[in-house]
């Protein structure tokens, strides 16, 4: 989740280095506002000309209910302050949530188009925002079969491009420098930099320039966007600056870089991650075949030799499984067991314990036994659950004085996610819900409600 492209106001040479409209400032400040309290995000700007795009992506912070519709309440006066000439909106909710938000707006002296778009759901929100928008503005990504990208640039004056090849050559002279050339490949579920949309496999190979440069200052690559800015407003050269944000704090930037010079297509892009400068360039005779550039930011870590850790939850055996349904059928069979067979789907009304691809109706079935227990017999119970679970499911605990909570999730071969919850009360109440999402990927589990036994005797 986090290795998303963005692209925003680069702190070194902000975007003020062309006259920023009111509407721009206003957009900036949707971006910021964002870019602080969404858990992840965003945003990408690009100038070429007189033309300008910014679009954006971020995960929402789902602790809180309504999440992201209260961050669309406070927004609201800013979406009103874009001076828009139509606006459409568009919205549903209960078990699936979405929406999207439309503008029109009007043109600043000299413009001949101007729209802003949001799209937003339980999980992310995003902007689209054109000024002129040519296709040729919108970097290509893994969403790019749709788009008509083209980079018909004229060739640049060989004395215009001279500072960014003088850059280049001097960082490949640093005594601490890696140079390496290389061949990169698209293959299908990568989620590359870069991406025409276009070429698979053998015929997206694309020839490319790697310089890698560790444990440097991020003025590195205010110095390089030094360089670009200076090629900024020429409508043969597309300049993109790209933050990233995680919890609030920028983390990692780029800057991209797209011209002709010479007969040749040329692709820049300089990334500034965990203390280290890389600059990726691609020379090739058509921009069709700059067709594409992987994750800079894994790509560092591979060059400097750490390996990928692995995601996602255990895979659980059988035995852990058969283990499991034994201990539902023994609580079952005991004389004061209380039992509740339900589903739960999404919603927005009840806080969940674990909610996951929260964007569909996530369908659940449940099955809830409540019964008492000695201290001594949970204690017992609760280690054998920890011991079974290793190599077999994710734990988490969680103790207070009103309950003791312990919480076991794994997933299946089909990719279904499942969980045992153990809740322990003071007065010796015990409830345990056994809960596996119907669909791939999906779960909700609402926090435990004594009414759920009330709704069965009804």
């Amino acid at each position: 989740m986090k290795r998303q492209l963005i692209l925003i106001f680069c702190l070194v040479a902000p975007l003020c280095v062309l006259a920023q409209s009111q509407t721009d400032k206003t957009v900036e400040a949707i971006a910021n506002y964002l870019n602080k309290h969404c858990a992840w995000g965003y945003v990408t700007d690009a100038t070429c000309g007189r033309n300008r795009s910014v679009w954006s992506r971020y995960g929402v912070d789902n602790k809180n209910m309504r999440a992201t519709a209260t961050l669309l309440d406070s927004i609201q006066p800013l979406l009103k302050r874009l001076p828009h000439k139509r606006m459409m909106t568009d919205e549903q909710a209960d078990e699936l949530f979405k929406g999207r938000i439309a503008m029109r707006l009007h043109l600043e002296q000299g413009d001949t188009s101007a729209y802003f778009l949001m799209d937003y759901d339980r999980t992310n929100m995003s902007f689209k925002y054109g000024v002129n928008s040519p296709q040729s503005i919108n970097i290509a990504t893994e969403n790019s079969r749709n788009q008509s990208i083209r980079f018909d640039y004229e060739d640049l004056p060989a004395e215009s491009v001279a500072p960014i090849f003088r850059k280049l050559s001097e960082m490949e002279q640093r005594s601490n420098v890696s140079v390496i050339d290389t061949v990169f490949e698209y293959h299908e579920g990568d989620k590359p930099d870069w991406w025409t949309g276009r070429k698979k496999g053998e015929a997206s190979r694309t020839p490319t320039h790697v310089v890698l440069l560790p444990n440097v200052q991020k003025s590195e690559l205010y110095a390089w966007s030094r360089v670009f800015y200076a090629l900024i407003g020429n409508p043969n050269f597309t300049l993109y600056n790209t933050h990233n944000y995680e919890e609030g704090v920028d983390w990692s930037n780029y800057v991209t870089a797209t011209f002709r010079a010479g007969g040749s297509f040329y692709f820049f892009h300089v990334a500034y991650f965990q203390q280290c400068l890389c600059v990726v360039r691609v020379k090739v005779p058509t921009w069709e075949q700059c067709a594409v550039v992987p994750d800079v930011k894994q790509l560092i870590e591979h060059l400097r030799g750490k390996q990928p850790v692995r995601q996602g939850l255990p895979f659980a055996s059988v035995e852990f499984e058969n283990r499991i349904d034994s201990l539902m059928a023994a609580l079952q069979e005991r004389k004061d067991a209380d039992l509740c067979d339900t589903t739960f789907y999404s919603n927005d009304r009840e806080g969940h314990v674990w909610w996951d691809g929260i964007n569909g109706r996530c369908p659940t079935h449940a099955t809830v036994v409540r019964t008492r227990y000695s201290k001594k017999d949970h204690a017992a119970l609760r280690q054998q659950l920890l011991d079974a679970c290793q190599g077999n499911a994710h734990p988490i605990t969680t103790d207070d004085e009103e309950c003791q909570f312990l919480l076991l999730s794994w997933r299946d071969m089909a990719l279904r996610l499942h969980g045992l919850l153990v809740y322990y009360y003071p007065d010796g109440q015990l409830v345990v819900v056994r809960a596996d999402g119907l669909n791939a990927y999906q779960i909700c589990i609402p926090h435990y409600s004594a009414d759920w036994f009330k709704a069965k005797r009804k």
